[in-house]
């Protein structure tokens, strides 16, 4: 007999790359927990809720723009209708309607003026002119796209200038108002679906516009007449965000996560949970940064069966690595909804969705409240030999006291089996009076689980009476015999 022990604690590795291996603490998958700000445990992440709104169907929200001298927040549609936030605390108000009811793509503040763009124009309104209705203030149609790009229309500010993607030219409006349509232009089977800044230059991230493999990363000072480098990248570019100079870019039909940092295009992690025979593709303004992490929604299109919601990337101290964790489902928590646009505003996350069915909708990360439910599933263990069956002896878990209405549920399965079982292995929850006042809780009988060669966990977190409290677990442990005897 060789007992032996198989123990969880310091979640905070992320999302691991395998599910048989991975970086310490990593995991293979985690829904709406919070594995960073507690390092040393196990806690339910916030919870997302739907905003009211009155979108349409299939008027999804396609940008999010805050107002930086009043804090009003304002969203902007696939249908052409425009809703304000008054100071980000108020109500949705739809303010205005595009006069041909055209998709707006994308929109941004620059020069006392909030300007959005459809596929062949941009439009404009006054800052001072922000009210709940904007009826006699809008100037549409203020000037006209030389390409009249359908899917993305990125926007950035450098030198006093707006910038922005128009397919294959980069259009520039300045402090006078005078556009220029095609001040840049890069390879014609392009568009245009990211600008960054830093070192300098501008990054200007490209896709081919039929998707196919292949992308560019152009470099342009801001005063050439032509960019100044143009670097490869064998991958479909979704979107790209920089964050202290270094552009971190979710690229390929199956997506990684890459950072670029001058030349190079590094892998950081694939996506999980998009198969071989599957692909993903992700909105142009479905990334920001929040809490000191990159935030990023999925997905824009496709097939995969990753969670559809908000994802993380990011560390929250310099000893814990980065890790990739997805802390905010979309709150129809399902894995069909498509993201279209992640914003922060004034340090509250709000994202959109669609549904299937065409039904629209906003979330915003309430931070008063904690995930109704949330789980982690551990990657598999087979203890020294994969061949050799084993014996599950007892399994035990620490945690801090239950408050009430809260739960901690640790569900097993073994041999690579697809189901979990049903019923809990170990449960602790504040209705069972016995549960409430301890901090460590043991099953030694011979577990149900019965006999395995490999074994997997699901810890699963309930919340306290109105989402208000969270468990918090910190280790969980299982002893097996190593080496059981084989009848003849």
């Amino acid at each position: 007999m060789a007992i032996k022990d198989w123990t969880q604690k310091n979640f905070y590795g992320g999302f691991s790359d395998d599910r048989f291996m991975g970086t310490p603490s990593s995991f293979r998958y985690a829904k709406a927990v919070e594995v960073r700000k507690n390092p040393n445990s196990l806690t339910l992440a916030y919870k997302p809720e739907a905003e009211t709104i009155s979108l349409s169907n299939n008027g999804e929200i396609n940008a999010l723009v805050t107002i930086k001298s009043t804090g009003d927040i304002i969203a902007f549609c696939a249908d052409g209708k425009i809703f304000r936030n008054a100071t980000g605390a108020g109500t949705w108000v739809n303010c205005y309607t595009d006069t041909g009811s055209s998709a707006i793509l994308n929109a941004f503040e620059y020069n006392d003026y909030l300007y959005w763009f459809t596929s062949g124009n941009i439009h404009r309104i006054a800052i001072s002119d922000i009210d709940g209705d904007w009826s006699g203030d809008v100037t549409e149609d203020y000037k006209t796209f030389t390409n009249g790009n359908s899917n993305a229309h990125p926007a950035i500010e450098l030198n006093n200038k707006l910038y922005i993607g128009d397919g294959y030219y980069l259009a520039e409006l300045d402090s006078f108002g005078v556009f220029t349509g095609d001040k840049l232009e890069i390879f014609n089977d392009e568009e245009i679906r990211a600008l960054t800044f830093g070192g300098a230059v501008m990054r200007i991230f490209s896709r081919k516009s039929t998707k196919a493999k292949g992308g560019h990363k152009y470099l342009w000072d801001g005063t050439s007449l032509a960019y100044n480098q143009r670097l490869y990248f064998d991958q479909t570019i979704h979107t790209a965000f920089s964050d202290g100079g270094i552009d971190y870019v979710l690229a390929g039909v199956r997506p990684f996560l890459y950072r670029s940092a001058g030349y190079e295009l590094q892998p950081i992690k694939r996506l999980p949970l998009i198969y071989d025979s599957e692909t993903l593709f992700i909105a142009p303004n479905a990334i920001d940064m929040y809490d000191n992490l990159l935030v990023f929604g999925t997905a824009e299109s496709g097939n995969g069966s990753i969670g559809r919601g908000v994802w993380t990337y990011g560390r929250e101290d310099m000893k814990y690595p980065y890790s990739l964790n997805f802390d905010y489902p979309t709150s129809n928590d399902n894995t069909t909804d498509t993201i279209n646009c992640v914003h922060n505003a004034n340090g509250v996350l709000y994202f959109s969705w669609k549904k299937a069915d065409g039904t629209c909708g906003l979330d915003k990360v309430n931070t008063s409240k904690f995930a109704t439910t949330g789980s982690l599933h551990s990657r598999v263990m087979y203890g020294d030999k994969a061949a050799q069956e084993k014996q599950a002896m007892a399994i035990q878990a620490a945690f801090y006291k239950m408050l009430s209405g809260e739960k901690i549920e640790i569900f097993m399965r073994k041999n690579l089996a697809i189901n979990w079982e049903s019923i809990a292995e170990l449960s602790v929850e504040y209705s069972n009076e016995d549960d409430r006042d301890i901090y460590f809780k043991r099953l030694d009988d011979a577990l149900d689980i019965g006999d395995f060669n490999f074994l997997e966990t699901k810890i699963k977190l309930t919340a306290g009476d109105s989402q208000a409290t969270t468990p918090e677990l910190t280790e969980l442990s299982v002893e097996f015999d190593d080496y059981i005897e084989q009848g003849d």
